[in-house]
């Protein structure tokens, strides 16, 4: 009986311990949603995916939201129809008039851990619509969006290199994380294409990933830009 008494104490502080690191390490990710401009009126906060927006009440409902990281939104549920992305740090906007009281759905892209964490999302269908593919390690095959990857998004501060072939072969360009938010240091690196296209590669053509640029044909924003290529990390 001793010996158990001596046991619970240590059990119990290592479980106080684990839920203090747990507690020390937050995820800022958020979005909150507006059925009204007044600022200081309801909301209805986001820590993660909703696919119908239906079961929060919030169906063709939101115009305004306030937010940090990187959010997508879409007119129909599970992720499809017309798409709008929104990015701040404890930022606010007014949603476009194209998806005004019309959003159906919302997620993110990147890590479910890490609002900065180094990540890649590939989607089914052009503006980051449809099914998802992600991950933050090198991939030989994209699984079940095989050639069916119409666009892409990164976030984290490495690049990115996405080849046309199955095991790093083929066609291939580096992406890079092209749009930096911060505010009082806290940072937000990503980039993404709407349409496989501006990356010069046909449209579901992606097979295969790898962390780093890898290739000398280096996408930054505007155009392929080639000659410049780096190491795993892109230096």
């Amino acid at each position: 009986m001793g010996s158990l008494v001596r046991v619970l104490p240590a059990l119990v502080a290592a479980i106080s311990c684990f839920t203090a690191l747990a507690i020390d390490i937050p995820d800022l990710r958020y979005l909150r949603a507006y059925t009204d401009y007044d600022p200081d009126g309801p909301y209805h906060e986001f820590l993660d995916y909703s696919p119908d927006l239906s079961v929060q009440g919030m169906d063709n409902s939101i115009v305004r939201i306030c937010l940090t990281g990187l959010w997508l939104m879409y007119s129909e549920r599970y992720y499809n129809g017309t798409s709008a992305a929104y990015d701040g740090i404890n930022d606010c906007h007014n949603i476009s008039s194209s998806l005004s009281m019309q959003v159906s759905s919302l997620r993110y892209p990147g890590s479910p851990y890490g609002m900065d964490d180094v990540y890649y999302t590939l989607y089914e269908g052009e503006l980051w619509t449809g099914n998802e593919f992600k991950g933050n390690t090198n991939v030989p095959t994209v699984a079940n969006l095989d050639m069916n990857v119409s666009s892409v998004s990164i976030s984290g501060q490495s690049p990115w290199t996405f080849f046309t072939g199955l095991q790093y072969a083929g066609e291939a360009v580096c992406l890079y994380p092209v749009n930096i938010v911060n505010d009082n240091s806290i940072y937000l690196h990503h980039g993404g294409i709407a349409r496989l296209a501006q990356l010069g590669l046909p449209d579901n053509s992606v097979r295969s990933v790898a962390k780093g640029c890898l290739t000398d044909n280096v996408y930054r924003g505007d155009r392929p830009h080639q000659g410049e290529r780096g190491d795993r990390d892109g230096h």
